[in-house]
């Protein structure tokens, strides 16, 4: 399926979402399709996102711990920071995503699970992770609806943890399109991460290597040590 197929599928599948009120739902039906083909998911490369493996080396990055990751796909960030020596827990909203990770990874340590940001279990929010990995999953919720998905992500941080976000970024002033995905994520939105207790430590603002270039954030949020 060449980009432009493939763009009018994904479109497709986002409206249907929405006019049922699920606009996550259509990540399923993606994931499904593909059937572990990398190539029909547009943000799977079959290795790890290189702005995530960059900012890693952020000094007061965790080197170990607990590790969440959302949003995990087919698993290329997990198997990454797993490789690192960090104990791994990764979800996604989509079943066939999730069993594509157990067969793409057979004998992995990490534990993929099937969850839904905004409906995450109680002992993600109790027990808490060392380091959360929110990698392009905010982006690909439309507003209204991920103004809601912030706080759930933030409430997975522990004292003296930290949050790394990679996402597609926006101007303030600028509105969101209404097609997508991705839809953009300005400064502002993500000022919900520090009203639910995180502190910005780091901000990058840059334009990646891709063909045509993008606007990326990096951001890394910690919150305080009890």
């Amino acid at each position: 399926m060449n980009q432009d197929a493939l763009r009018t599928k994904i479109d497709g599948l986002v409206r249907a979402a929405r006019a049922r009120g699920a606009p996550c739902d259509w990540f399923e039906a993606l994931y499904r399709d593909a059937d572990g083909r990398t190539e029909l998911v547009p943000w799977a490369d079959d290795e790890p996102n290189p702005h995530f493996m960059a900012g890693m080396k952020i000094p007061g990055i965790p080197t170990g711990g607990r590790a969440l990751v959302l949003g995990c796909g087919f698993g290329d960030d997990a198997e990454a920071l797993a490789a690192l020596g960090f104990d791994v827990t990764a979800f996604d909203v989509s079943t066939s995503a999730i069993d594509g990770c157990r067969r793409k990874h057979p004998d992995s340590p990490v534990r993929y699970e099937v969850r839904d940001l905004f409906g995450l279990p109680t002992h993600y929010h109790r027990d808490r992770f060392d380091l959360v990995l929110e990698v392009y999953t905010l982006q690909a919720i439309p507003l209204p609806d991920r103004a809601a998905g912030f706080r759930p992500v933030a409430d997975c941080v522990a004292p003296g943890g930290v949050l790394l976000a990679v996402m597609r970024g926006r101007d303030d002033e600028v509105d969101v399109d209404l097609e997508g995905p991705p839809w953009p994520i300005s400064r502002v939105e993500c000022a919900a991460f520090e009203a639910a207790g995180l502190v910005l430590e780091s901000w990058e603002d840059f334009i990646d290597d891709e063909d045509p270039p993008n606007r990326r954030f990096r951001a890394v949020f910690r919150r305080p040590s009890a």
